[in-house]
């Protein structure tokens, strides 16, 4: 219990900025979702110890998330969101609030990630870095959010690296988690450079 604990504690530090608000960085989706973003992400951290995500669509703007800390005796800690895209400046950044929590996240708390689609198959997730205290407006936070950009200290260069195991298609009537798909576009091969000296013809 004390190790599926640490871990939990570990995903909250690392993913979910390690604080939580009573306000959204914005009051309502600033966009739709990003329908790259849907499906089943894992990590796996130089130790081996595995973090599993689940996003689907609840509307055309908003996703439900659901956060998993794998144990090795199949104990598990499990955090539930209803999220949307928050755009501060020209950056995007996910809401998420808290409906369901195993600890440490408060139900009806927020949390905030900023997220990088490196292609189909990998999403980069960063923690945000605020002062701001628990009870700050949306206003404040973002404030908070635009004058760090400026100072390029808003998040850590590194971040979780999540690889994509199971795709879910934007459906309104179905928002299940599906069996891993093809996908729709997937990442091009490089192409294999040309020699470019003719064989030597033979005598």
């Amino acid at each position: 219990m004390i190790r599926i604990r640490a871990l939990a504690l570990l995903l909250l530090c690392t993913l979910l900025a390690g604080c939580y608000f009573e306000n959204p960085l914005t009051g309502g989706p600033s966009k739709d979702i990003n329908s790259w973003l849907l499906g089943v992400w894992e990590h796996k951290d130089t130790k081996g110890r595995t973090y599993r995500a689940r996003v689907v669509p609840i509307t055309g703007d908003r996703y439900f998330v659901s956060f998993q800390v794998l144990g090795r005796r199949k104990e598990k800690k499990v955090w539930e969101f209803e999220g949307w895209i928050s755009r501060v400046s020209y950056s995007r950044f996910l809401s998420l609030k808290c409906s369901v929590s195993s600890g440490d996240v408060p139900e009806g708390a927020f949390v905030f990630i900023n997220y990088q689609v490196v292609n189909q198959n990998t999403v980069i997730t960063r923690r945000l870095e605020l002062d701001s205290s628990p009870e700050a407006t949306s206003q404040q936070l973002r404030a908070e959010v635009r004058q760090r950009l400026k100072e390029d200290s808003l998040m850590p260069a590194e971040g979780m690296r999540w690889k994509r195991i199971s795709e879910v298609y934007w459906d309104p009537n179905y928002t299940e988690e599906q069996p891993f798909q093809p996908l729709r576009f997937p990442t091009p091969r490089p192409e294999k450079k040309k020699d470019d000296k003719k064989p030597a013809s033979s005598p």
